[in-house]
């Protein structure tokens, strides 16, 4: 099977899209799939090459800074026929909010190539659903919807998908990197924590993910637990705005700004933190805590999107409701405080992880081109 992975974002970029399209296509050729991953092209890196038996091809045209999107027609031209070229068997659009994923589709659809979306997104305001109801035209189109959760699901249908063209398809964790085994001292050593306890968070730093709730929270962990640490991995537009925060609040020789790490340094510091908190209001699915969960970190997040259908508070996370920095705080210094506490969750969670693997979601995915392929082809012998 020849399929074709199309997304505005990839590897290297960081992010919940760019990971899962990255993981799953890694899968999907250790499953037997032919995967060609089409996306833009950005200064310095070749048109075409080759990742651990996943073919890239980079399509040139205009690119936008910020987002980092696709917004030329010379794109979607040279995407166009590189896919009506290439004899796909299936096209999978990677990212509902990517517009090389969202201009492909049509383009499948018209020339009867069996097509599939995914959708890492949730949303809770009803005004924000609204506004982006015209994107159900779109998304209707494809022959299936991957959702990542589902609340993903739920937010699907809510912008006019039908039901019955989704299928729920959790992400995974890589346990070949995010494991008990790796070394937990390495992150300790060069951030030059001790004994302390540490905390840790890894993540875009945009507003949207809200990690400025996490400095609050942490600076009130700081009048129980005097000698904590934070290490906050990740890069994004509120970076200074954090720095100016942390200098605000007095804490700055507590708190480790760390930058945007590798996988395998992002395993590193996840091992060496006493507890993991997501800080976002909302969340599809939350990468991040599956990760440190299969690393046997207890994690702190909230109590909305698609988290509750993972993590259950007590068991294998604390959770708290959606931008509360007290309750935050308070679930933070009860894992620092109640190690048996901490055990029991960090146990839950490792299991927990081993139902989510990226081998677990790529069979999955191939089930849902499988299905597309015989639906297409039953369609087709009624011409």
């Amino acid at each position: 099977m020849r399929v074709a992975l199309v997304g505005d974002h990839y590897y290297p970029d960081i992010g919940g899209a760019p990971h899962y399209a990255f993981e799953l296509s890694l899968q999907l050729v250790k499953l037997g799939i032919e995967a060609v991953v089409v996306t833009h092209a950005r200064p310095g890196q070749p048109e075409e090459e080759e990742i651990a038996g996943v073919k890239i091809k980079r399509v040139k045209g205009l690119v936008l800074n910020n987002s980092h999107r696709a917004a030329s027609p010379l794109v979607f031209r040279h995407c166009y026929k590189y896919i009506l070229d290439g004899k796909f068997d299936v096209v999978h659009g990677l990212d509902i909010y990517s517009p090389m994923a969202l201009i492909v589709i049509p383009l499948a659809h018209r020339h009867r190539i069996p097509c599939v979306l995914t959708c890492h997104t949730v949303m809770d305001s009803p005004f924000s659903i609204f506004l982006q109801r015209p994107m159900g035209l779109a998304l209707r189109r494809a022959d299936r919807l991957i959702a990542v959760s589902k609340a993903s699901a739920r937010f699907c249908c809510l912008l006019g998908c039908p039901e019955k063209k989704i299928t729920v398809v959790p992400n995974g964790v890589d346990l070949a990197c995010f494991n008990g085994n790796v070394d937990a001292l390495v992150m300790r050593e060069e951030l030059g924590v001790g004994d302390e306890s540490l905390v840790v968070t890894a993540s875009r730093l945009i507003k949207r993910k809200n990690p400025n709730l996490l400095i609050s929270a942490f600076a009130k962990v700081l009048k129980v637990v005097s000698d904590a640490k934070l290490a906050i991995a990740g890069s994004g537009r509120e970076q200074d705005n954090l720095s100016r925060q942390i200098r605000g609040l007095n804490i700055a020789n507590s708190v480790f700004m760390v930058g945007g790490l590798a996988k395998e340094k992002v395993a590193q510091l996840m091992a060496a933190a006493d507890v993991f908190v997501l800080p976002s209001k909302l969340e599809s699915f939350g990468l991040a805590l599956l990760e440190a969960s299969a690393a046997g970190v207890p994690v702190v997040c909230s109590n909305a999107g698609g988290v509750p259908e993972v993590f259950q508070d007590g068991f294998n996370a604390l959770l708290y409701p959606p931008g509360d920095d007290i309750a935050m705080a308070k679930a933070i210094i009860r894992l620092i405080q109640d190690g048996e506490l901490a055990k029991t969750i960090s146990k839950n969670a490792v299991a927990t992880s081993r139902r989510f693997t990226w081998e677990i979601a790529a069979e999955r995915t191939l089930r849902v081109y499988e299905e597309v392929l015989q639906e297409n082809a039953s369609s087709c012998s009624h011409y």
